[in-house]
Order: structure tokens, then C-alpha cells, then sequence
């Protein structure tokens, strides 16, 4: 999870997934990491939604809220339809309501039994809108709830990782866990997720671990995929030399 704004790189990846229904992808740092949360497509107002998402995206929050709130009139317990609300809102800059939004989606996808993979994805949806808003003990909270619903998964836990590793608020940051709990996510990704690898890195310097940091730091430089390179190597570069002056990275 680096610094661009969450909901601006989500509406992306929900636009692909509600016309060609495909599946998830992701990595760590830069991906949305919303997996299997659209994957399948509703049945209870599917085109109303459809339309809606399109409206937004070109900027016409108001209208694209309307038609949500219909299908929610007509379907109160669809909890896509409040997640979809959810990123509109926060398009608005209507953040608490954003988050509201997403509570009750989250409630209601708890009632209809979704799988702990889906749900842990709506609660690393939750903590990194907290982290955009500035809320890092809610959003401390949301990425525990998704690791302990998906505890092997790497990509959860080194979003959880992360944020105890880099996150402003030194209350939330506790170095030493972040350590173990990047570690995980190395050993699941069998050393060669370069995000992972990025994220033990921070996590070793924040632990004062800096010969560590700066390790693992360059093995995560030598580990991105061509296609990753342009957008990371400069950070990446940036967080080694702060780690071999000595200094921890803040995100």
C-alpha cells in the first residue's frame, strides 16, 4: 500500500470485473487486493448497479447514488450495492459515510455467509480507506480482522505488516511484529514477491534492524517484475538509502 489513493485505483478494477466478470489479481504494495469481492455477478439489481458504477466514473456522484439507493430500496440486504455506495461516496469526499457504508456491507455479507476470503477482502477494503482517511487504529483493527480470517494468505498479512512497519501514528507502529508478520509473507510467497520482500525491508528498519532492512530492501529491488520496475524502483531506491543512513521509512 503505497500513497495513491485507494478508492481512485478501486473503481478501476471494478469496472473490469463488472463487464468482462473476470477474476482478481494483486500484489501487496500496489494492488487493490480485492480478490474475489465482484467476482461473481448479482443477480438483484445487476444492471441498476451497472449503470450507476458507469455514471460515477464519469463523475456524476449524485445521480450514481440515486440509482444505488433504489436498488437498496428494493434489495436492503445486498450488501454490494452498500459497498458500491461506499466508493461513491468517497469520490464525493463524503469519507465518514463512506466507511458507514461499508460497515453495513460488511454486516450484511457476515449474514449471508460469504466465504473468509471474501469477507477478509471487505475488511482490508475497510483498513485501507482508514488509512486514507487518517484513521490508523480503525484501520489497525480492519487489517487484523482480515489476517485472522486469511492467515496464510501473504498478501493480507503484508498489508497488515505494512502498516505496523510504516504507518505515521506511532502508536500503531510495532516493528517487532511487523518483522514476524512480513516474514510469514515472504516464506508464503517463497522469498520472491518483491512487495513482500519491500515490506520485511520496512519492517527490519523500523525493528532498528538495518543491515536486515537494507538486505532485504535490495533483494526486493532485484525481485521486481520488468513490468513493475518503472513505477517502484525509484521508491525502492529511496526507502535503501534511508535504510543505510539508518532512518526508518514512514508511509
Amino acid at each position: 500500500m503505497k500513497n495513491t489513493h485507494f478508492w481512485s485505483r478501486i473503481f478501476l478494477f471494478l469496472w473490469s470485473v463488472f463487464l468482462l466478470n473476470g477474476t482478481a489479481f494483486g500484489q501487496a504494495q500496489e494492488s487493490n487486493g480485492w480478490g474475489s469481492v465482484w467476482q461473481e455477478r448479482m443477480t438483484i439489481g445487476q444492471a441498476s448497479l451497472d449503470e450507476a458504477f458507469k455514471i460515477a466514473q464519469k463523475g456524476n456522484v449524485g445521480e450514481a447514488l440515486s440509482i444505488i439507493d433504489k436498488v437498496i430500496a428494493s434489495s436492503p440486504n445486498n450488501w454490494r450495492a452498500y459497498f458500491l455506495k461506499a466508493a461513491v461516496l468517497t469520490m464525493a469526499k463524503r469519507q465518514a459515510e463512506a466507511l458507514q457504508q461499508i460497515d453495513v456491507s460488511i454486516r450484511l455479507a457476515r449474514r449471508s455467509n460469504v466465504s473468509a476470503a471474501l469477507l477478509s477482502e471487505l475488511y482490508q477494503s475497510r483498513g485501507r480507506s482508514c488509512l486514507d482517511f487518517g484513521r490508523y487504529a480503525d484501520a489497525k483493527h480492519s487489517l487484523e480482522a482480515a489476517a485472522h480470517l486469511q492467515p496464510a494468505d501473504p498478501t493480507t498479512l503484508n498489508d497488515l505488516a505494512w502498516m505496523l512497519a510504516t504507518c505515521e501514528d506511532g502508536r500503531v507502529r510495532d516493528g517487532r511484529r511487523a518483522v514476524n508478520i512480513a516474514t510469514k509473507a515472504c516464506k508464503l510467497s517463497n522469498w520472491s514477491n518483491a512487495y513482500a520482500l519491500d515490506t520485511l525491508a520496512a519492517a527490519s528498519a523500523e525493528a532498528g534492524q538495518f543491515n536486515d532492512a537494507v538486505k532485504y530492501q535490495q533483494w526486493a529491488i532485484n525481485r521486481l517484475e520488468p513490468e513493475d520496475r518503472k513505477l517502484q524502483l525509484s521508491a525502492m531506491e529511496e526507502r535503501l538509502r534511508l535504510y543505510q543512513s539508518g532512518k526508518p521509512f514512514r508511509g
